[in-house]
């Protein structure tokens, strides 16, 4: 990791302060994170609903590591996946919408 040990100091209003705290904080940014990208030219994306899909995807990834180990454990021995299956499906679908409103 790179160590940032370089201090620049800029002046600006306090409403002007407020506003980049706000944008910094509407990215989940930290401010200096924030403003390097601005200043460098970097894209900042943000997807709204991004955050609910990635718990749902990660709950779905949860649900089979359960059953996985259920089955390895011979507990289960026929696993129906048509919801689980319906479930991707649709956050898959809804993440690719977002990516489009990206490019």
């Amino acid at each position: 990791m790179r160590t940032r040990d370089v201090t620049i100091t800029v002046r600006c209003t306090e409403d002007e302060r407020r506003k980049i705290r706000e944008r910094a904080a509407s990215r989940g940014l930290k401010l200096s994170d924030f403003v390097l990208r601005s200043a460098l030219g970097k894209k900042i994306v943000v997807l709204d609903g991004f955050h609910e899909l990635s718990k749902q995807l990660k709950a779905v990834g949860n649900n089979l590591n359960q059953l996985t180990r259920l089955c390895n454990e011979g507990r289960v021995k026929v696993a129906e996946l048509k919801e689980c299956r319906g479930l991707l499906m649709d956050i898959y679908g809804r993440l690719g919408e977002m990516l489009k409103e990206v490019k």
